[in-house]
């Protein structure tokens, strides 16, 4: 769906770069370890909306002393979950509601005809996620926070149909390095009254492992464009020899929104 927001200022005319839009919900299958509580597989459901945005960097953006930024983008995301789990005889259940925000820089190689593009670069990512237990009573409620720097790469196709278009992408996050937060799971009954103490640590592959990667297609037709498509994301992290993960595999729909904007340099011209 392409949104014409053009604000004219006197004779100019020269318009920022095209925006892409994506907005997203999922549906799909949790499951989720916490070896605090129980060495058993919690398994359920989950539900999330999101919004994510494609922009290429404005060409007056200059790199280095004579390069511009032709060949570079930025991607941005925002979205929320929840999940709810169960352990396999249903005696105790497991709320989650996270919320994560990112946004990355990538470079794109044109191939075929500017059909098939392959991408690569950095990405900043902040994931904060509060669980609730509802059976159990020593911890009801406890929280992980972290943010990463990860490593983004995808490969996408386009291709044409009679009056319609379409592209199918690939894209995979993996992380490298970052910081994150864990409660301090060692401590007695009365913690809830307390307080939780809990320490930020430097972490990375060897004790916070995250992958997250989606195939996705979208379908542009005369008046709108749609997106379906499959996700999965597997976090890990623990110390002490008490690990927890958290995996998702979600089914994706959303659809697209592709706008242009012109300068606006006075509030009373429009």
């Amino acid at each position: 769906m392409l949104i014409g927001l053009l604000i004219a200022v006197g004779d100019v005319v020269a318009e920022n770069v095209e925006h892409e839009n994506i907005l997203r919900v999922q549906y799909g299958g949790s499951w989720q370890q916490d070896q605090y509580l129980s060495p058993l597989l919690y398994t359920g459901m989950h539900v999330g909306i999101g919004n994510e945005w494609w922009q290429p960097f404005r060409q007056e953006t200059h790199l280095g002393r004579t390069g511009r930024l032709n060949n570079w983008a930025h991607v941005g995301r925002f979205e929320t979950r929840f999940a709810w789990t169960y352990t396999p005889v249903r005696s105790n259940v497991l709320y989650s509601l996270g919320v994560r925000g990112g946004w990355g820089a990538y470079y794109g190689w044109r191939l075929a005809d500017n059909r098939v593009q392959i991408i690569l670069g950095p990405y900043l990512d902040v994931d904060i996620t509060g669980k609730l237990q509802g059976r159990y009573y020593n911890k009801p409620f406890n929280g992980d926070m972290a943010a990463d720097v990860m490593a983004m790469t995808g490969v996408s196709w386009s291709f044409k149909g009679k009056k319609t278009s379409y592209r199918l992408r690939y894209l995979i996050r993996a992380n490298l390095i970052g910081v994150d937060y864990m409660p301090d799971y060692w401590q007695s009954y009365y913690e809830m009254s307390k307080g939780v103490i809990g320490r930020v640590r430097c972490s990375g592959m060897w004790n916070h492992r995250s992958l997250r990667h989606e195939l996705t297609l979208d379908l542009q037709f005369p008046h709108s464009t749609w997106r379906v498509g499959i996700s999965h994301e597997y976090t890990e992290y623990g110390e002490r020899k008490m690990m927890f993960s958290d995996e998702k595999v979600a089914l994706v729909v959303g659809t697209c929104f592709r706008y242009r904007l012109r300068p606006n340099h006075d509030l009373t011209t429009f």
